[in-house]
């Protein structure tokens, strides 16, 4: 009796299985065939981040190092 349980729950986990991987598939085949169109709100926050992206290498231009020609001052500020 032991042996036609064991068996049962083999072939049950084989058919749970095969339907997991069904769905799997599924999905896949569902998210291929999506076609992705952005909103207004995602198409202004990318540019939105493509502006800041911009900013920001232009400040790294602008500060990374100093220019060559640069003279120290003789006064300070402070």
């Amino acid at each position: 009796m032991n042996y036609l349980m064991e068996e049962y729950l083999v072939e049950e986990r084989r058919r749970n299985l095969h339907t997991e991987i069904s769905q799997i598939r599924l999905e896949e085949q569902a998210l291929r065939g999506k076609v992705f169109r952005p909103n207004w709100f995602t198409r202004s926050m990318q540019k939105f981040g493509q502006l800041l992206i911009v900013q920001g290498e232009g400040l790294v231009k602008r500060y990374e190092a100093p220019a060559k020609k640069c003279k120290s001052a003789n006064h300070s500020y402070a």
